[in-house]
């Protein structure tokens, strides 16, 4: 943190004199070691001083008081200064908490705010010191020092060393169903006052899913959810597990009957049925087969498979078979049922009768149960004619909710009730009304380490005042000594029986290891080495050490940045020799400025320091050159005594007419011949110093303050905007877009707007891979087999394009191709030139347009990227073997993904990237290329050509990693490192 304390050393030096060396006694009396941000407690008051008493650090320390003439106890409060603009009161020349400046007489800004509100830490404390013999408030600072006996802070700078860093914490907050926002927390503060740099850094993750798959039978699915380890995201996917096996009614003919089997699952879901004659004995792999009049039980056991998690499911089916061979009821006997039909042919099976059934012979063929919207009914078989009735009909039951509260309300924010069906399992969502504010006032007992008061605060919400501010309590500091080990010096730690606090004195060195005399580990390496271990006797820490022998081989000598290793073991021979920078000053001249040269003699790099203003040039007293015209006028020429520069000088007679005065950048003329009567001024610029802006750069403005001349130089890069979080101003709904908005957070200029998404229809395609959306029906196959796929996710977006998510046991795969096909439902029609875009749990994508017959198949040879800049293709080698590959294409110095990139993949497997339009590709915006195979898995040793629309064109083969970035790193881009930032989306 040296860099925020550098600006003001000078200041800080000045100011020790006057209150600093009264501390210096106990200077490293530092307070408790358990860090706090004071930003999670500040305490707000309408008194100055009260609030740097309710927020203080209080120690007990000893200092001399002018009052009681002797070294007595302090109670000593630092409380960390906070201000607006960040910059300490003291660079408004602002020394005291009462405004009052250094010099004790005037007044000044404070500028002072609330920490992670609105103001930062400056790096500096208030302080006051009050004696606990006498009570007089900053005796300590004698008679003559502005504070002395006043309730007055001041000003004082938090060293260097007394900074420590925060402990990093790392938190996941989630941002939508691909991504979560990583927080990494940190930061440095001072351990007197806690005064706190923080230091906040976001980025945006794609989830860390882990996949378990959930049975329930009830309600004849496989459950598999996706959660994701950091954030707690989870997405929960369906898989049918349903057998329909349906009992048969009909007549003894002769041949073998039984039940009917419809696998209804979806694909993934392997189903095995068992067959027998008992609930306990289903061993039979096939149905058991009835050619004899009866009727007939048929037990199951079927048990469905999915992603190795099993469920089984038991029940019961009839066979019928009834004997028309013998008719006692007067019937033909053709076979039709009926009686006197007059046929004659007895073989005609009953198809010559048109008259009715005159007996119709019912019995219960099934029964189905009413749901909330539907009625439910019996339906009843005729044994004689094969008639179905549906009777005994049953109202719709409707729904069944329960009441679930996600959210209570508060009187800052709504509640929120979840009602669900428990039969259907149809879910809504209700609100419900803000509370009143609920006060309770409790007091807070002063202790010795905060002040005592009452707080009057919500229960609800937390909203809080505080009240009647006591003085906190003096701390009981007991001593417990650490001796010093080989490792860690001694010390004495003063550890407050009250609070915990403490402080740390009477320092020793650590003692050192005492090292035997070693004994060797293991063989000899690289020609002979060999290692000893070494244990010290006091504390029985252990070190290893390589005997070296001849053996080695040295590689490439050490240099200023690298170590010289052995070729054969790697082992380091000789480490990094640091740059060695000597310093070679450049002499100002008359219009050049002078410098200094930082130079390593070793390797030559180098970097300039210590500009110094140019001379300008020293004239002589001049010599006459020539006789000039204008009566006689002469010339006289001048030369500089350091360089031998020279300019002419009309030397005017009586004869002359002198025209306008010289400025500072036109001479005095004659008016008649046009003679230099007097050189132009010089200028006298003033420096003017403009701070940058969001959106505007930093200069300084230098005005000539004799003629108004003025250029601008020293230019500063713009702060830039920082965008906060999307703001909603109008929430999307089923008939109209909404809108949200960017801000910057500094200047609240809107930075980017948006709109929101329609809430435009979706499905999920079924047990035939199809799905109705808004007019349109979709069907998603295997382009092999043909085979449905289930469980897809298919949704119409705002520009009129189908967005299908593929369930999540497919993947997008050249080997394994996908057809999505799309109709009119009215007619079937295929529907042409429309924009399908095809994804899968590993966010693979492929996307093109539907042909005449309304069919696109994925993944093809070529697609374009989508917006996190990933596309999906696939390729067939020479030996018929498929591939299939995913690019995902991003700017390499900020990591943001590129969208509408095309992607193509040629006959030999070279990959070739078609940046879009207005994608800069040099070595300012360099292009990172990464391939992986539809599992995630990098791919390495790819070519990739990477083309622009200016005509670039860059190529590479991918790394380890499957990364290639273009146009290639330099050394110094590779010497400094990257650093890839998150972004927002």
């Amino acid at each position: 943190m040296k860099n925020h304390h550098n600006h003001r050393r000078v200041l800080s030096l000045l100011l020790a004199l006057v209150l600093c060396l009264g501390m210096l006694p106990t200077a490293f009396a530092a307070q408790g070691v358990n860090y706090y941000d004071p930003a999670d407690r500040w305490v707000t008051s309408s008194n100055r001083t009260n609030e740097l008493d309710a927020n203080a650090i209080v120690s007990r320390e000893t200092f001399h008081c002018c009052v009681c003439d002797k070294d007595t106890i302090f109670a000593v409060y630092r409380t960390p200064e906070y201000s607006r603009d960040g910059a300490s009161a003291l660079s408004r020349n602002v020394l005291y908490s009462d405004g009052t400046m250094v010099d004790g007489v005037g007044k000044g800004r404070i500028l002072d705010g609330t920490p992670g509100v609105d103001a930062r830490y400056t790096g500096y404390h208030w302080t006051k010191a009050v004696c606990e013999t006498c009570g007089t408030i900053n005796s300590n600072m004698g008679v003559y020092a502005y504070i002395y006996a006043k309730n007055i802070y001041a000003l004082n700078d938090c060293a260097t060393e007394f900074f420590q860093d925060i402990p990093e914490v790392v938190s996941y907050e989630y941002t939508d169903s691909r991504y979560h926002t990583k927080t990494n927390k940190g930061g440095q503060y001072c351990i007197f006052c806690f005064g706190t740099y923080p230091a906040v850094t976001s980025k945006l993750e794609r989830h860390d899913l882990d996949t378990s798959t959930l049975t329930q039978l009830g309600n004849q699915r496989f459950v598999e959810v996706e959660s994701c380890a950091d954030c707690g995201y989870t997405h929960t996917g369906y898989a049918a597990a349903k057998a329909v096996i349906t009992s048969y009614y009909g007549v003894a003919d002769g041949r073998p009957h039984t039940v009917t089997v419809s696998d209804l699952s979806d694909s993934g879901v392997s189903t095995a049925i068992r067959y027998g004659n008992s609930a306990g004995s289903c061993t039979m792999t096939s149905a058991p087969n009835y050619t004899k009049a009866g009727e007939y039980t048929v037990y199951y056991k079927i048990t469905y498979t999915y992603n190795s998690e099993k469920m089984e499911e038991n029940g019961v089916a009839y066979i019928h078979l009834r004997d028309e061979t013998v008719k006692e009821d007067g019937s033909c006997g053709c076979g039709c049922g009926h009686k006197d039909c007059g046929c004659q042919d007895k073989n005609c099976g009953g198809s010559c009768c048109d008259k009715p059934c005159d007996g119709h012979n019912f019995t219960l063929l099934d029964s189905t149960a009413p749901t909330c919207y539907t009625l439910g009914y019996d339906r009843y078989l005729c044994t004689n004619c094969g008639t179905i009735e549906k009777r005994d009909y049953e109202s719709a039951l409707g729904h069944a909710w329960q009441s679930v509260v996600i959210r209570e309300a508060t009187c800052d924010m709504d509640g929120k009730v979840m009602e669900h069906c428990a039969r259907c399992g149809e879910v809504k969502v209700t609100a419900t009304p803000k509370g009143e504010h609920s006060f309770t006032t409790y007091p807070v007992t002063a202790t010795c380490t905060s002040s005592g008061y009452t707080v009057k605060e919500c229960t609800v919400c937390g909203e809080r005042s505080i009240e009647d501010i006591t003085d906190t309590l003096a701390h009981n500091y007991e001593a417990h000594v650490t001796p010093a080990t080989c490792v860690a010096g001694g010390h004495t730690t003063h550890l407050c029986a009250g609070c915990g606090s403490s402080f740390t004195s009477d320092y020793t060195e650590p003692l050192g290891h005492a090292w035997d005399e070693g004994t060797p580990v293991t063989g000899a390496t690289c020609g002979g080495d060999g290692v000893m271990e070494y244990r010290c006797t006091r504390c029985d820490y252990r070190r290893l050490e390589g005997v070296s022998t001849e053996g080695h081989t040295p590689g490439a000598a050490a240099t200023c940045t690298t170590a010289q290793h052995c070729k054969v073991c790697g082992v380091v021979l000789a480490e990094a020799l640091g740059h060695n920078y000597k310093d070679t000053v450049t002499a100002p001249t008359c219009t050049e400025r002078g410098f200094t040269t930082h130079a390593c003699t070793r390797c030559g790099k180098s970097y300039v320091v210590k500009y110094t203003e140019a001379l300008g040039h020293s004239w002589d007293k001049g010599h006459s050159v020539t006789v000039s015209t204008c009566n006689g006028a002469g010339v006289t020429e001048y030369r500089c005594t350091r360089c031998d520069f020279h300019r002419l000088e009309a030397i005017s007679p009586v004869g002359h007419t002198p025209g306008a005065s010289a400025t500072c950048t036109q001479p005095q003329l004659c008016v008649d011949c046009g003679a230099v009567l007097a050189e132009a001024l010089e200028h006298t610029y003033k420096a003017t110093v403009k701070a940058p802006t969001c959106e505007e750069m930093g200069f300084t403005t230098y005005t000539c303050s004799t003629c108004g001349d003025s250029y601008k130089s020293d230019y500063t890069k713009a702060t830039g905007h920082k965008a906060g979080d999307w703001i909603v101003d109008k929430a999307a709904t089923t008939y109209a877009e909404g809108s949200r908005h960017k801000e910057c957070v500094t200047c609240k200029k809107v930075l980017e707007k948006a709109a929101i998404e329609k809430v435009y229809l979706s499905a999920t395609t079924d047990t035939h891979g199809e799905a109705v959306v808004d007019g349109y029906l979709v069907t998603v196959t295997d382009t092999s087999s043909k085979a449905p796929v289930s469980g897809a996710e298919v949704t119409l977006d705002k520009l009129g394009g189908l967005s299908v998510l593929l369930p999540s046991r497919r993947l997008l795969d050249y080997d394994d191709q996908t057809t999505v096909t799309v109709q009119l439902v009215k007619d079937k029609s295929g529907v042409s030139g429309l924009a399908v875009a095809v994804t899968d749990k590993n966010d693979n994508y492929a996307a093109d347009t539907t042909d005449r017959a309304g069919k696109v198949t994925v993944p093809g040879g070529s697609t374009s990227t989508n917006e996190d800049g990933k596309a999906t293709v696939g390729w067939t080698d020479a030996d018929r073997e498929k591939y299939t590959l995913t690019v995902k294409v991003e700017d390499y110095e900020t990591g943001r993904p590129i969208e509408n990139a095309a992607v193509s993949i040629g006959k030999t497997g070279n990959i070739t990237v078609t940046l879009p339009r207005k994608v800069d590709m040099d070595e300012d915006n360099r292009i990172t290329v990464t391939v992986t195979d539809n599992r995630k898995d990098p791919q390495e040793g790819l070519s990739v050509i990477v083309k622009g629309d200016l005509g670039q064109r860059e190529e590479g083969q991918t790394d380890k990693d499957g990364m290639l970035i273009v146009p290639p790193l330099t050394v110094e881009a590779q010497e400094h490192g990257a650093y890839i930032v998150g972004y927002d989306n």
